[in-house]
């Protein structure tokens, strides 16, 4: 027969050798997240010290020793534990035997941490009760794949102790190279591994790794050609300085608390309840409690940066340290159990998207940014039942629990964030209004601007009256004084006039704004009466009246969050550089609906790369885009004809420019140079019952308060002759961002 196996009635599983391998490369993703589950495991086996010594590390090929002075293993738990895949000691044995310290990990899978360093590992490990201590060589590269895992034996001694207990791992051929700056790297990491001490007392009182633990220390060396180099403890931040400090937890019964304190902004410790208003079934009301959650707790540190004069207890040069720092370690960490969690709050992750919901609206008031923070979060699971992480040890399982978490922390900083809003804004007051009295050493009341250009004619009116009998030359001056007074006073009349008419349209704004957010409450009832209707029998006319039905709710959704997105960007009064490719991406995704329902094609062309803008407002550009798509649309509907909208955005010098066409009705030669003039516009006043045709009117002041806003930048808007096909093409122009500029946003 060609297989005795043939004969039985059962099979078994068998496992390739090369599945070592693959586990310790691919598993392990991370040289620090590697080195890291070694130091677990000597927390976990009650060590009080450990060394890791980096011999000839700067190229490939060196050794790593890592040794600590633990409990040891005897020859059973290094059989039953080490060499044995995914084992569950830690499961059955979650408390470490001297400290009753609540282990690090559950996967089992340090020994693949090995692979992943080097090619070779040796362990040598006693205890206290033996006299000996036992050896084991393992050579990785023994574990090729076609190899059984079975067949690979790995041979171990009795040699004589090298201490009275503890374990010493020695891994050779190194597969990376370390530089200093890698070790320092690995070494923060490993430093912030313990929970920091001053996120709660939870962690003693529990028994959980906490950096006041004295019993538990880490030391780097670094050995080249026999010199030794220690790798020192990075400066603690002072975190007492920081402008701010937000906290919030979850009790016991599932409730979420936040509250923020600041001496120097005058923000007392108040405590506001945050609710999660989540429908966990249909048949339920939606609950403001957060289930999966309870003893949870987070605080983070807050700071703006070159802005000393806000804080009652730093130094500017104590803040640029600061500021330094940040780029490195800014951002929200995570710990479980007392241990961080990778890869939460390292650079460039943005789990909690502060970076990706704020930037937009980060600019000089109050910036909040991962850079701004110092944050920690504290989830204690002993059992692992709510917060897993993964098998690669890098990233929690996003289950219910860990978007109860992700919504709370971040409906806690965003309520917080609003809070710091406001104080930034009163303290830059007072700081003002403080400068002021300093310079001039008066303190009035402030006068209208009505009072002050009464003060000045009464002033002219003074001098026409000692110049009277004075030479021609000073009645002159009198006179063209009083002229020039008349002329500023018709200016002011009629920016008051359009500051008025500003102040309407704010107000409908701010309507707009709660009626969008209203609405979005609602879309996703409508949506899902509409799939309820979509599986009734249906008729083919009720079947189209559905499809209509849905197209249009679609369209209306659109621009509910259109206008939602833009009313909450203007809340802020954040700049940043514009990528402008991205804004009018962006912009055209939200109108693709109403595009599709007015049977309007619209083109986008780009050329050239980085179009990036200086700093502007987020929401300068939604109005500008939006504008100018309302008038297409207008003069489109008067043209009668199927519509065309054209965008090309590109590079001119050292401005970037966006052209915007379209082949409405055109504007009269007579009124080109009348567009850009407050109130000046060619539609009617309709009433409030009239068609939609009609109501597709203007005020006269959006060309007016694009060309404020893109000169505010020293831009330009202008008319230019449009391409073959269309009648109309407005040009802007905007200087581009510079490199520096880039560079500080991190664009």
């Amino acid at each position: 027969m060609e297989n005795n196996d043939l004969n039985l009635s059962s099979l078994k599983f068998s496992v390739d050798a090369g599945l070592i391998d693959r586990l310790g490369r691919e598993l392990v993703g991370r040289a620090e997240t590697a080195l890291s589950e070694l130091v677990k495991n000597s927390y976990d086996a009650d060590a009080t010290q450990v060394d890791v010594d980096f011999i000839d590390s700067s190229k490939k090929g060196g050794t790593l020793i890592i040794k600590d002075n633990g409990v040891g293993m005897t020859f059973d738990q290094l059989r039953d534990g080490f060499m044995t895949i995914s084992s569950t000691d830690k499961i059955h044995n979650p408390k470490s035997v001297r400290f009753a310290r609540g282990k690090a990990g559950k996967k089992g899978i340090g020994r693949f941490a090995t692979q992943r360093l080097g090619e070779k590992l040796t362990i040598i490990t006693q205890t206290l009760d033996i006299d000996n201590a036992i050896r084991l060589e393992i050579d990785w590269t023994n574990y090729k794949i076609d190899t059984n895992i079975g067949s690979v034996s790995n041979p171990y001694t009795y040699v004589p102790k090298v201490q009275k207990e503890g374990t010493v791992l020695i891994i050779e051929n190194l597969r990376e190279w370390w530089s200093e700056n890698d070790i320092k790297r690995v070494y923060r990491y490993v430093s912030d591994l313990l929970q920091p001490d001053y996120i709660s007392d939870r962690s003693e009182v529990l028994r959980l790794a906490n950096q006041t633990d004295e019993s538990f220390r880490v030391r780097f060396k670094q050995i080249n050609n026999e010199v030794e180099r220690i790798i020192a403890d990075p400066d603690k931040m002072l975190f007492s300085k920081a402008l701010a400090v937000i906290e919030g937890f979850v009790d016991k019964v599932h409730d979420g608390f936040y509250t923020i304190t600041s001496s120097s902004l005058d923000v007392g410790n108040e405590i506001v309840e945050i609710s999660h208003n989540k429908q966990y079934s249909v048949d339920e009301k939606p609950d403001t409690k957060y289930r999966n959650l309870n003893e949870l707790h987070f605080k983070a540190y807050y700071f703006i940066y070159n802005r000393e004069e806000y804080y009652t207890n730093i130094s500017k040069i104590e803040l640029s340290n600061i500021l330094k720092l940040s780029k490195e370690q800014g951002g929200i960490r995570l710990y479980r159990n007392g241990f961080r969690v990778l890869p939460y709050g390292e650079q460039k992750d943005d789990w909690l998207e502060i970076d990706s919901r704020y930037y937009n609206e980060s600019g000089t008031n109050a910036p909040f940014g991962n850079k701004n923070l110092f944050g920690f979060v504290e989830i204690i699971d002993p059992t692992g039942v709510l917060f897993e992480e993964t098998a690669s040890r890098e990233g929690l399982i996003e289950n219910d629990a860990y978007r109860e978490l992700t919504d709370f922390v971040h409906k806690a900083l965003e309520a917080a964030r609003n809070r710091l809003r406001y104080s930034v804004e009163k303290i830059k007051k007072q700081i003002r209004v403080t400068k002021v009295n300093t310079a001039t050493g008066v303190v009035e009341p402030e006068k209208t601007t009505a009072e002050k250009l009464l003060q000045l004619e009464k002033a002219i009116d003074v001098i026409s009256i000692i110049t009277s009998a004075g030479s021609d030359q000073d009645k002159k001056n009198t006179s063209e004084a009083k002229k020039a007074l008349s002329a500023i006073k018709e200016e002011v009349n009629l920016i008051l006039q359009e500051l008025g008419m500003v102040r309407v349209l704010a107000g409908l704004g701010l309507t707009i704004g709660e009626f969008t957010h209203e609405v979005v409450q609602f879309s996703p009832s409508i949506l899902g009466d509409l799939s309820v209707i979509s599986r009734q029998k249906l008729d083919s006319y009720g079947i189209n009246s559905l499809e209509n039905l849905r197209r249009t709710i679609h369209v209306f959704t659109s621009y509910t969050s259109y206008f939602n997105s833009t009313v909450s960007a203007n809340v802020s009064r954040e700049l940043k550089p514009q990528i402008l490719d991205e804004v009018v991406r962006h912009f055209k995704n939200i109108i693709d609906a109403d595009l599709t329902k007015l049977e309007t094609v619209m083109t986008v062309e780009f050329y050239g790369y980085d179009l990036i803008t200086i700093p502007m407002h987020a929401s300068e550009w939604s109005s500008i885009l939006f504008n100018l798509y309302t008038n297409s649309k207008k003069a489109i509907r008067r043209n009668k004809q199927t519509g065309e909208i054209k965008i090309v955005v590109g590079k001119e010098d050292k401005n970037v420019y966006l052209e915007f066409s379209d082949n409405g009705d055109g504007i009269p030669e007579e009124n080109k140079e009348r567009i850009f003039d407050a109130f000046f516009t060619t539609s009617s006043p309709v009433g409030f019952d009239a068609s939609d045709d009609e109501k597709l009117t203007g005020t006269g002041l959006g060309l007016k308060i694009m060309k404020d806003i893109i000169q505010t930048y020293g831009g330009s808007i202008s008319l230019i002759n449009p391409e073959r096909g269309f009648s109309t093409c407005f040009k802007i122009q905007l200087p581009l961002a510079s490199k520096k500029q880039i560079e500080e946003y991190g664009v």
